[in-house]
């Protein structure tokens, strides 16, 4: 009868990667490498990883610290110059990642209590689209201030993948969230392709930047005070906020820019338990705001 180590070394390199892509994640697969010579060498070619970060600066216990101030606070240690423990030095170990999930220990936004603010951010080189989804009792500009708050937040964590993005030429599809489920900045191939053409040639201004400039955007906002959903629960002060850059050219017409709010929302928040509450808020009055880039 062939012993346990027999039967591992008759299993193909193919399906010991596929068992590697199933375990993902990022601390595990390294310990991997001290099993033996060919799980060393068999790790770094894992295409499908699940990174998590640990170390966070907690938020300002200062209960007269501004949202933005605590958000910025938060966000510093991941922005800093190529850290020993930063993203980027971790994944080099490994040199065929095809998709990758960067998952935060937590939220960046800390809202107040009774309040809360899930967001999706797709970006190429910069903002392609942001798509906002909250409840609270809140009056207009505090809804503005958890719009520009979830900008930052989603500008910063793509500024911190930058040289993931740059270093790992095979990637595809990448995902920066945290464990709190608050936010999420998605890159797919194309993003991918245009951030790697487009950075290039300004690479040190990047660096030094801090953050990905938030560019002018056009933000419809829509407002419920009292949302009834189909199970009977009621939201109180529901949302929906879709950001997307200003383009050049003739504005599209009002019925395009609803039919894009809605592809948006759809494609951020309809296949999962916020679906009904976007569907019923995409039936809403739209206010339209637009901001300068910052």
């Amino acid at each position: 009868m062939a012993s346990g180590s027999d039967l591992f070394d008759l299993l193909p390199d193919p399906i010991l990667l596929l068992i590697l892509n199933r375990v993902s994640d990022v601390k595990t697969l390294l310990r991997c490498r001290s099993v033996s010579r060919r799980l060393s060498s068999l790790v770094p070619l894992s295409d499908s990883l699940l990174l998590r970060v640990d170390r966070v600066i907690p938020a300002s216990h200062d209960p007269a610290a501004s949202l933005l101030s605590s958000l910025l606070k938060s966000l510093l240690h991941l922005i800093s110059p190529s850290p020993p423990n930063s993203p980027s030095r971790i994944l080099r170990r490994f040199h065929a990642i095809k998709t990758l999930k960067i998952d935060l220990p937590a939220g960046d936004l800390h809202p107040a209590n009774g309040t809360s603010i899930k967001w999706v951010a797709r970006f190429g080189h910069t903002l392609r689209s942001c798509v906002i989804l909250a409840s609270g009792t809140a009056g207009m500009k505090t809804r503005v201030v958890w719009t520009i708050s979830a900008l930052i937040a989603a500008s910063a964590r793509h500024h911190m993948a930058a040289d993931v993005v740059d270093e790992q030429r095979l990637l595809s599809h990448l995902v920066v969230s945290d464990r709190e489920g608050e936010g999420a900045m998605i890159m797919d191939k194309d993003g991918l392709r245009e951030f790697r053409e487009r950075i290039a040639a300004a690479a040190e201004d990047w660096r030094r930047s801090g953050r990905t400039t938030v560019p002018a955007v056009g933000v419809r906002m829509r407002h419920e005070p009292r949302l009834e959903l189909s199970s009977g629960v009621v939201v109180e002060g529901a949302t929906l906020v879709v950001v997307r850059p200003v383009e050049e050219g003739p504005r599209p017409c009002e019925a395009e820019e609803a039919h894009g709010d809605e592809a948006l929302a759809a494609e951020a928040f309809g296949g999962g338990v916020y679906a009904e509450h976007v569907e019923k808020l995409l039936k809403s009055r739209a206010y339209i705001l637009e901001m300068d880039s910052f």
